[in-house]
């Protein structure tokens, strides 16, 4: 299991409002869409899991989203940007 940071939590709950705008989709369903485990997808709603890009991108298509909106503004936490440091 990842460490949950603002970011991670942040990126689950996209997930999760555009998951929820969609009558009848379950986490079990994203899951079993996206190719991972219902207590993986559940934990990535709540911040503590890190998609790879294809279960990203995989999630977006399900809730009808561009990939970037879910990612917009994000930045990785404890990282530091080249030339810092």
């Amino acid at each position: 299991m990842a460490l949950k940071t603002p970011e991670s939590e942040e990126f689950g709950a996209r997930v999760r409002a555009a998951r929820e705008q969609i009558e009848g989709l379950t986490q079990e369903r994203m899951a079993h869409a996206s190719g991972v485990t219902s207590s993986y997808y559940s934990n990535l709603e709540r911040g503590l899991a890190n998609p790879t890009f294809d279960v990203i991108v995989t999630i977006a298509d399900q809730v009808n989203v561009d990939p970037a909106e879910l990612m917009r503004g994000l930045k990785p936490s404890g990282l530091r940007r080249r030339g810092t440091s």
